[in-house]
């Protein structure tokens, strides 16, 4: 059947589709009201090292961030603004890897040259990518405004988690294949290998004639 026609894939991606927008809508809100919430609720984001961890790169870039003396209101948004959008692109992605159509994986040839941008874009983000006032326009700068910073921060997380999904879907796509084949190796080997290949004909002791000199 062909894979516009298919029911179950339409059914995934309208599930797919309604994790999306609402996860939008959800990421709007969530940036609009944490700063308009109570700041001892918000800034359990920036001291409980969990909640801060939702995005890794509030780990790396703490020491930095804070050293730019901002306000405890701007410090605790910033970070838990951050961590719940995070939250939403990894549920985003768990819903993609769930729902995702079944198809053929990406070709070989194209995993190293993906393999080599992941690498380094999570090579980046760990070990390299913070505050600075260069010329870029998306780098973290000490006089960006806290939207501006988590609009950057967005950026981040989006090609974070492309690259996440992608692998994992790679990872089942190649798993799926692999059983696939095994189970095909057995079939195949099964009316060679099976003893009643080799086995004469059931007959009935009280119906068989005598046996043949």
């Amino acid at each position: 059947m062909p894979e516009q026609g298919n029911p179950e894939t339409a059914r995934r991606r309208k599930v797919i589709g309604i994790w999306f927008w609402s996860l939008v809508l959800l990421s709007v809100a969530t940036w609009v009201l944490i700063p308009r919430l109570p700041t001892q609720g918000v800034c359990y984001f920036r001291d409980i090292w969990f909640l801060k961890a939702l995005w890794h790169q509030n780990i790396t870039i703490y020491d930095q961030f804070i050293n730019l003396r901002p306000s405890n209101s701007q410090q605790c948004v910033f970070f838990a603004t951050r961590s719940m959008l995070s939250l939403y692109f990894g549920t985003f992605a768990c819903a993609i890897v769930i729902y995702s159509p079944k198809g053929k994986p990406p070709a070989p040839k194209a995993w190293i040259r993906i393999a080599l941008i992941t690498v380094f874009l999570i090579g980046q983000q760990i070990f390299f990518d913070g505050f600075g006032d260069g010329s870029r326009g998306y780098s973290y700068r000490a006089y960006d405004s806290i939207n501006s910073l988590i609009f950057k921060s967005t950026i981040r997380m989006f090609l974070f988690y492309f690259f996440l999904t992608f692998w994992l879907l790679v990872a089942l796509g190649w798993r799926r294949n692999r059983v696939r084949g095994d189970e095909s190796e057995s079939r195949e080997a099964l009316p060679q290998g099976s003893d009643n290949a080799t086995k004469p004909p059931f007959t009935h002791p009280l119906t068989s004639g005598p046996p043949t000199p």
